[in-house]
């Protein structure tokens, strides 16, 4: 690694692994699916018997890690009567949905190869140099990271729905996320306010990881200081 680039590199793939992780943690989190179905009261919404209700984001989170090939599914409603979950429109966005998660993980493995074979490169390298780039870019990646979340977090908390809909604009080239919420069941298993939770839970957990990395690299980085004038006057010693 030569010059700056393994320090500019850390501070733009920090955001990538810690967003990744959250994403992929709220990706595969049951209980937020079912916190959420509770909070919205879903189960009077939709008319879906409990058993069924309880059974969807599991199947769903099984699809969004390819275990499943197909997101549609057969529930019970109140009244006796089976229908089959989503319209075609919607399982075209579920899979839309998928693609993202499944970029978004990729981008996340990657980006944790390359913090550990920084990691390892650091420990065979004698310099104290080398660490101490590393701390610095892993503090200047989740100050950055902070500071992006205070002004996404004024902007989500303010105007939601424009974000909300300036995001879907964004991630997706069609218009299959426009879904009715009389009719289509999507949205009325995860209605906007759910989204919302979702988001700044989000941005909490981020918020929370970049906080102990930044911690945890300054302390680090004070203590190799210290350490670091005390190997050289062992050095002197010796000589």
């Amino acid at each position: 690694m030569h010059g700056r680039l393994p320090l500019v590199a850390l501070i733009l793939v920090l955001p990538v692994v810690i967003l990744g992780t959250v994403i992929r943690i709220e990706m595969n989190s049951v209980g937020l699916y079912l916190r959420g179905f509770d909070t919205f009261a879903v189960s009077e919404r939709t008319g879906i018997v409990e058993q069924d209700l309880q059974s969807i984001p599991v199947h769903l989170i099984r699809y969004f890690n390819g275990l499943e090939d197909s997101a549609q599914m057969e529930v019970r409603k109140a009244d006796g009567e089976t229908i089959a979950l989503f319209h075609d429109y919607e399982l075209i966005h579920l899979d839309d949905v998928r693609k993202l998660f499944s970029l978004n993980s990729l981008a996340q493995s990657l980006g944790l190869l390359f913090l550990a074979l920084l990691a390892g490169m650091a420990t065979r390298d004698s310099s104290p140099h080398k660490a101490q780039d590393i701390l610095e870019g892993l503090r200047i990646g989740s100050s950055l990271i902070l500071f992006s979340l205070i002004a996404l977090g004024v902007l989500f908390a303010t105007q939601f729905d424009r974000m909300f809909v300036g995001f879907h604009m964004l991630a997706f080239t069609n218009e299959f996320w426009l879904l009715d919420p009389r009719t289509d069941y999507l949205v009325m298993l995860f209605p906007t306010g759910f989204w919302q939770e979702m988001f700044f839970m989000a941005g909490g957990l981020t918020g929370f990881f970049a906080m102990a990395i930044l911690l945890a690299a300054t302390l680090l980085g004070r203590r190799s200081a210290h350490a670091t004038p005390d190997r050289h006057l062992e050095r002197g010693r010796d000589v």
